[in-house]
């Protein structure tokens, strides 16, 4: 049986709005006009540029819900309601809204080296990203095993990779643990709460918090260790990998020793081989 499409020209006018969006801001970037505001003391200053970029990653996740409510099959398990918002489908904004955040800070990264090659990496990159998020989130919805589980398996990979991007770019900042500690806790316990839901594997969002503060702390050795930013955004993200897993086997009863080794191993290997490359 062929499973409900979503409306493929609805997907793709929402990437070329949000890139069209992105366009604007690096041109913002490159122009003498981008005022900052700032908050006194040793906060960080906000420019210009990341109030339209907070405004974008608000329309990709309203466009996400949009594409989400045309599903026909019941998604009873993924709504939530949270004060006025009733029956919304809130694990399913922040792929698409971290997409357009986690592209404009890393490829920022690259953008006195590579000029305007980076920008046309992050323009074609969230463009191609947000299609498929949104695609995969459509059949994601769907009852058949067959089409959610490759479709969840997409999710986590993406998911994966904007928590790479977002590390490497909050720790290039080199803000004081306090800011940074505090940006890795948000954008870790998003992707704890949407990737676990997505899975079927419900966790509340105090129990991603929790999660989230747990991978922070490494913010604070990471603070003293002076290494590149993309061997810390690869540490931060093993223990990303690890804390999901874990929280998704506790989430259906299914956590046992075993896997709590396997886990454990995994995260070690991969930690002790950054650490092995930053050394040597």
């Amino acid at each position: 049986m062929i499973p409900p499409q979503p409306r493929y020209e609805q997907i793709i006018s929402i990437a070329l709005m949000v890139t069209l969006g992105l366009a604007l801001v690096f041109l913002i970037d490159s122009s003498a006009i981008n005022p900052r505001i700032t908050f006194g003391g040793d906060l960080p200053a906000v420019g210009l540029s990341w109030v339209f970029i907070g405004m974008l990653a608000g329309l990709t996740a309203l466009g996400a819900e949009w594409i989400t409510r045309q599903h026909p099959h019941p998604v009873d398990w993924i709504l939530r309601s949270w004060g006025p918002l009733r029956n919304v489908t809130p694990a399913l904004w922040v792929l698409p809204a971290l997409n357009v955040i986690a592209a404009y800070a890393f490829w920022q990264l690259f953008n006195q080296v590579l000029g305007s090659t980076a920008l046309v990496f992050a323009l074609i990159g969230t463009a191609g990203m947000l299609v498929v998020i949104l695609v995969a989130q459509y059949f994601c919805l769907d009852r058949q095993p067959s089409v959610h589980t490759p479709a969840q398996i997409v999710l986590h990979v993406i998911g994966y990779l904007i928590a790479f991007s977002s590390f490497s770019a909050i720790y290039y900042t080199r803000y004081r643990t306090l800011y940074s500690a505090t940006m890795v806790a948000l954008v870790a316990a998003l992707l704890i709460y949407a990737l676990l839901n997505i899975q079927r594997r419900p966790v509340s969002v105090g129990v991603a918090l929790i999660g989230g503060l747990g991978i922070a702390e490494l913010m604070w050795a990471l603070n003293y260790w002076q290494t590149t930013f993309l061997l810390a955004g690869v540490v931060l993200l093993a223990v990303l990998y690890v804390v999901i897993g874990l929280l998704g086997y506790a989430s259906i009863g299914q956590l046992n020793r075993r896997l709590l080794i396997e886990y454990s191993v995994v995260g070690a290997i991969v930690i002790g081989g950054v650490v092995y490359a930053a050394l040597f």
